[in-house]
């Protein structure tokens, strides 16, 4: 079968490749004569985003590192955000593959200090916001028109506004690109699946003899996705454990660490139903209703997994989504006088994305002794079935194969309408401005449970000779209820029971931005150095949100007739999986900022300073949910030579609590946790979140400064080093309680306090069953607070060479990045750092304190390129505490080399081959430290590891 498969893969890509060659010559057959008209366009100033008056990324104070799209997709082809997420900068980011648990959506993440903390412009203009409590998907920016992304990696508030807390990144686009442009790629893994499809052109050209410029584009993207159990390296079910078999004492702790079991399975859960209780404890049902022992595995150092046996494990969980997107944009610039500018534009962008997470899982449900569909049970358990008393119960627990699985479709409309003026006056630069942002984000989990309608269709009794619904009989909200047989999938009455409880979740967050800005820059008056220049800018913005289910938690739960597991309580969750949440009413968030900078030079031409300048801005932002603020920057650029500048900043930053964050309703949702204090656990456990409208804006200082080398006696080299350090004071945090950092946060303190009123349980701290077993909490809780801190710090090393070996061209760049520490001071639930560490905690991703990547570039022949990139991050720790310890403390470093062959057909053709991860190199495997049972979809590799693996694409380009 391996053989076959290969073959079949082989055979795909040489079809694909033939085809898009055929395309490429097609195409430059077709428009050979649009070639020869192509009018270049004079080169034009640049402002750089560091700055609303520098011209010059040298000569920008914040560090700026520019990443020409070229260059992001030969060496990642998939497109230019997945380019991006290659930058040590970024290596926190969310993508595809990193966390599908929540949907395969691109958000940016500058330092590891979270999506929702850096901002995205597109063109100078904030992107609004699109999902996900108020970040930014940046998947809806068209990309095929962009000639160059600029990510600032320093504070920029005073700037640019908020969010700007650990940097910008704006993705620019080629306003005045002519002609025609065409992209192709399709891709296949090595594994023979994740297939991927990527078509796009754009176009532009002048009108009105040169008054007037138009850019249209369009893309489309179709990915086929992979699952977890398509991965070896993944579907090995490796559990966290204690790794002392048979120890008594507490997992995780320095006598039974935590370690990592392969083929790790649940031992009170099984896929056709486990007996928990009672005489026949320890008997499971077939998938197809026979009772039989079960098998239990090895024992581990916990009670949760063994090794081996029968148990239930997770399966079909995505690895990376599937996605299918389209793209599209449109802009016209027109002069309407000499000084005088018109432009409009607009952006539309559409996709839809599918992934999967496990199958549903009951644990400890209660079934009557006296259940119809009992009946089938074989001899001897049918007499001590019998012998029970009337209303008598045993617990259950499984995974139930018989129901889909939770599948999930995500749904995105994206627009973007934007028009204004610019021009000059009196020698000055000025722009007006508005745009309108929308976003539709719906999430549909396909296959979510009504629990209310469950307990109800397992509770079943013989009426009148028939299998009913114990509930149908007395309460007429169940008159239609259809008894489910849980213990035999393939009873052909189970269709109807899984059509009444199987019910969709969907839920709908509206996000729309509206925003009315503009600026006037130009120079006041000259220096002896040189002339002082000046920007005034106002903004005045609103963006509001409303959110609607059909599956909210706070619908009443009817219990009347339903004998078992059924609860009246505000506590206890509808719906199993995810899915579920409170509709909410438009709420909205009005801003209005205005702001300057100035840019002095101070000297110039005097020994040792060819230039000394500084720049200043400060910006005042009043909010209508939490008042007014101020964010200011102050920077220096000293070109010692013309071989050395040295920079540096310091900047007081903000980013404001989201809609989200400030008026999420209240929802119930069911996590997976594992109770340190009781050492219970619970799959299914309700955990409480909501928003906090009375949340502040997080205050950043933010500290860089660093140097610029261009040796004259070295040509091509340069060499940029920058230092970083970011403090982020009132950090919003949602304290969630099913961490464990939580609970010992509650230990340090005493076991009283704000962050132990996470957990509700029976018995109060002090009372004799505190540490019991019943002591197991009945609700978990999240809460948001401005009780955090963040700091951090670090070095940025780039690297660029260009020269020529013999009399070809080469060239090196290498992008570097050292962060030892991402400190989270989590107020109540104290202080953890996850520099250099495998897990993340409190939404921070891992962070590994080396982060590298290196590209090298040579054409042997002039039509013949090659490039290679490395990928690499140092070793990672385990984050170990005083009861959380690790039998295996560090994570291997891992590296992946990515090559790229192109080739020139035609002028203004290009073909290539793009091999991601050349050497198939597999990600180190690990569990994560949120529990006992980190076997599910959240575990096996640390977050940006490549767990695609290696991966072909074959492509083709045209320019025109």
């Amino acid at each position: 079968m391996i053989g076959s498969s290969k073959s079949r893969r082989a055979r795909w890509i040489a079809g694909t490749a033939l085809f898009v060659f055929q395309a490429a010559v097609g195409a430059q057959v077709a428009l050979a004569q649009a070639a020869d008209a192509v009018d270049e366009k004079p080169s034009e100033d640049i402002i750089v985003t560091g700055s609303r008056l520098v011209t010059n990324g040298d000569s920008s104070p914040t560090p700026l590192t520019v990443a020409s799209v070229d260059q992001m997709l030969t060496a990642q082809p998939a497109g230019v955000i997945e380019g991006l997420n290659s930058l040590p900068g970024l290596l926190g980011s969310i993508n595809t593959t990193s966390n599908v648990n929540t949907g395969g959506f691109n958000t940016l993440n500058l330092r590891g200090i979270g999506t929702i903390r850096g901002l995205v412009l597109v063109d100078g203009h904030r992107v609004g916001s699109t999902q996900n409590g108020g970040a930014v998907d940046v998947d809806v920016i068209p990309q095929i028109l962009l000639k160059r992304v600029e990510v600032v990696t320093g504070g920029a508030s005073a700037a640019y506004g908020s969010d700007a807390v650990s940097g910008v990144v704006n993705f620019i686009t080629d306003t005045k690109f002519t002609g025609l442009k065409l992209d192709a790629r399709a891709g296949i893994s090595d594994y023979g699946d994740d297939r991927k499809i990527g078509l796009g052109a754009g176009w532009g050209a002048d009108f009105n003899e040169g008054r007037g410029h138009v850019i249209a584009s369009f893309e489309y993207v179709d990915n086929a996705g992979f699952k977890r159990a398509d991965r070896p390296f993944l579907n090995n079910y490796g559990s966290m454990v204690g790794s002392v078999a048979g120890s008594t004492a507490s997992p995780g702790s320095a006598a039974n660490p935590w370690g990592v079991v392969y083929g790790g399975t649940l031992n009170s859960v099984t896929f056709g139903g486990l007996i928990n209780n009672g005489p026949l404890i320890n008997l499971q049902f077939t998938p197809t209703g026979t009772l039989t022992t079960f098998n239990a595995g090895t024992p581990t150092g916990t009670g949760a997994v063994n090794a081996g046996g029968d148990g239930a494990y997770f399966k079909g969980s995505t690895a990376g989504a599937a996605q299918s997107l389209y793209r599209a944009m449109a802009r016209v610039d027109y002069d309407i006088t000499d000084d005088i500018h018109f432009h409009t534009s607009g952006i539309l962008t559409k996709y839809k994305q599918n992934y999967s997470q496990q199958n549903p899982q009951f644990s400890k449900i209660l079934i009557a002794y006296s259940n119809p569909f009992l009946a089938s049970v074989q001899q001897p358990y049918q007499a001590t079935i019998a012998a029970q008393p009337a209303g008598n119960t045993f617990q259950l627990s499984k995974m139930e194969l018989g129901l889909p699985i939770f599948s999930y479709n995500a749904f995105e409309t994206y627009y973007n309408v934007d028009a204004g003026l610019d021009g000059t006056i009196g020698g000055f630069k000025w722009q007006a401005d508005y745009y309108r942002t929308e976003s539709r984000f719906t999430r549909r989990n396909n296959a979510g449970v009504n629990l209310n309608r469950f307990y109800a269709s397992i509770n079943a009794v013989n009426s009148g000779g028939n299998i009913v619904c114990n509930a149908a009989l007395t309460n007429p909200t169940f008159s239609n209820c259809a008894p489910y047989n849980i213990f035999n999938a393939s009873d052909p009455r189970n269709a109807a029971a899984i059509a009444y409880f199987v019910q969709p979740n969907i839920n709908t967050q509206h996000y729309v931005t509206n925003d009315f800005n503009a600026d006037i820059n130009g120079e006041l008056f000259n220096l002896p150095a040189g002339p002082v220049k000046m920007a005034l800018v106002g903004e005045w913005r609103r963006t509001s949100l409303d959110i609607q289910s059909n599956a909210s938690p706070t619908d009443p739960i009817d219990c009347n007739g339903i004998q078992y597991n059924c609860v009246n309580s505000v506590n206890a969750a509808r719906w199993l999986g995810r899915g579920d949440g409170v509709p909410m009413a438009t709420r909205s968030v009005s801003v209005t900022e205005l702001a300057t900078e100035v840019e002095v030079p101070l000297l110039k031409d005097v020994p040792l300073i060819k230039s000394l300048t500084l720049n200043g801005a400060a910006r005042y932002t009043n909010y209508s949910t939490s008042g007014v603020v101020w964010t200011w920057k102050g920077g220096v650029v000293w070109n010692v030579s013309d071989d050395l500048t040295l920079r540096g900043t310091r900047s007081r930053d903000i980013r404001a609590p989201t809609l989200d964050d400030l008026y999420a309703p209240t929802t119930i949702s069911l996590t997976s946790y594992s109770d340190i204090l009781t050492g219970g656990s619970n799959p299914n456990m309700p955990q409480q979140s909501q928003g906090n409208p009375n949340l502040k804006p997080e205050k950043a200082d933010t500290l860089t400064f660093g140097a610029v080398f261009k040796p004259r006696f070295i040509p091509g080299f340069s060499f940029a080093v920058d230092y970083y350090k970011i403090k982020i004071n009132q950090a919003i945090v949602g304290i969630a309680a099913f961490q464990p950092a939580t609970w010992q946060a509650c230990l340090d303190a005493g076991q009283v306090g704000p962050v132990c009123d996470l957990y509700v349980r029976p018995f109060a701290f002090g009372t004799p069953q505190y540490a019991t077993s019943a002591n197991f909490p009945t609700l978990i809780k999240s809460q948001s607070l401005n009780v955090a801190s963040l700091s951090t710090h670090g070095i940025d090393f780039e690297l660029n060479y260009a020269n020529r070996i013999g009399d070809r061209p080469f060239s090196l760049r290498a992008l570097v990045t050292y962060q030892p520490t991402l400190k989270y001071d989590n107020g109540p639930l104290g202080v953890v750092d996850v520099g250099g560490a495998a897990d993340g905690v409190g939404g921070l991703p891992p962070i590994a304190k080396w982060k590298v990547v290196a590209d090298a570039k040579f054409d042997p022949i002039d039509s013949l390129h090659i490039s290679v990139r490395e990928r690499w991050r140092a070793a990672l720790r385990q984050n170990g505490t005083a009861s959380i310890q690790f039998a295996i403390p560090n994570i291997p470093a891992v590296g992946y080399t990515d090559l790229n062959i192109g080739y020139d057909i035609k002028p203004g053709i290009s073909a290539y081959l793009n091999i991601q991860n050349l050497f198939n190199t597999k990600p180190p495997f690990f569990a994560s430290t949120g529990g006992a049972t980190q076997m599910n979809y959240l575990g096996g590799f640390a977050q940006g590891d490549d767990i695609e693996g290696r991966y072909f694409t074959v492509g083709v380009r045209a320019k025109f």
